[in-house]
């Protein structure tokens, strides 16, 4: 089949800490399809996440890794979105009166406003920000992801070695609620929470729009898992008093999903309810080789393809 331009396939890559993967998908009439994925463990210590250090340990297993990925995947691969480990930035929901209207303007604005509570050289800063709809109350809200640049370029430089050249890049978290946010109601209060290996992200739309992010360094197996999510719910009614969530939705990277859902239900009054991957994205199961259970895992590398899109 030969594609048009605005038909090409995308491709998503998803670096992990210990693992990467990729996946290619088509946007079709009827919504997306994935043609193919494909992932390989990466050796231990290759990865060392960090906000203000460089995270690739090990550059050539680094490097040997994706070599093996890309000759197993088996496809050209021509426009390219990335995910990065959540936990190797700072990403928030802010609050301005104000804001110029040019971007590099804005990124200096925010960058200086926050500068006390970086960990790193403001003028060492990269920041990607993006408006969460209209000014309410003369106050503009914001999703501003904060990074030390040599950790960015860092990953930038070593994909280039194999002439992989990524046009957006997000930390994994945004690009996995970007997969699942289209099944999550616009009217009402409503949450989303992403469970990662080691991380999960929680994020609240109030009639369809994003107004508030929490992100936490915790994984499904550490004992205080749940204890953190609560304290998140608290969180969110902190900032927003009177504010209740009607309905909690879900997406696990690294399944766990029923016991997922028993001890969300346990938290509150709110519904609970997982989403499934097969509602946002079509595939065939042979010629992909995946299962339906395990779609779940390339959740993330789609939602970095699918950027490439909006």
């Amino acid at each position: 089949m030969v594609y048009r331009r605005f038909q090409r396939p995308l491709t998503g890559i998803d670096v992990g800490k210990t693992g990467v993967k990729i996946v290619q998908v088509l946007r079709e009439k009827k919504g997306w399809r994935l043609l193919a994925a494909q992932s390989l463990p990466l050796p231990d210590d290759t990865l060392r996440l960090s906000l203000k250090t460089e995270n690739i340990y090990e550059p050539q297993a680094f490097l040997n890794a994706f070599r093996e990925l890309t000759e197993k995947f088996g496809k050209k691969v021509h426009r390219v979105g990335l995910a990065i480990p959540s936990e190797v930035v700072k990403v928030s929901i802010n609050r301005y009166a104000s804001l110029p209207k040019s971007g590099e303007e804005a990124d200096k604005m925010i960058v200086w406003l926050a500068k006390k509570s970086l960990p790193f050289p403001a003028e060492q800063t990269y920041i990607s920000h993006f408006s969460l709809g209209g000014k309410t109350g003369g106050v503009r809200t914001v999703l501003v992801t904060l990074g030390f640049h040599g950790v960015i370029r860092e990953y930038e430089v070593n994909l280039r070695e194999l002439k992989i050249e990524p046009e957006v890049i997000r930390p994994a978290g945004i690009h996995h609620f970007n997969f699942y946010c289209d099944r999550i109601p616009r009217a009402g209060t409503m949450a989303f929470m992403g469970l990662f290996e080691n991380y999960f992200t929680f994020f609240v739309c109030v009639n369809g729009r994003v107004q508030f992010y929490h992100g936490v360094k915790r994984g499904f197996s550490d004992i205080h898992f749940f204890q953190d999510i609560d304290m998140t719910l608290h969180l969110f009614e902190s900032e927003n008093p009177g504010a209740k969530i009607e309905k909690l939705f879900f997406g696990s990277q690294v399944g766990f999903v029923r016991a997922l859902e028993e001890g969300l239900r346990t938290l509150g009054e709110m519904e609970v309810a997982g989403i499934e991957e097969t509602d946002l994205i079509s595939m065939d199961s042979v010629s992909v080789g995946l299962s339906r259970s395990e779609l779940c895992s390339y959740a993330t590398a789609i939602g970095a393809a699918q950027s490439l899109a909006q």
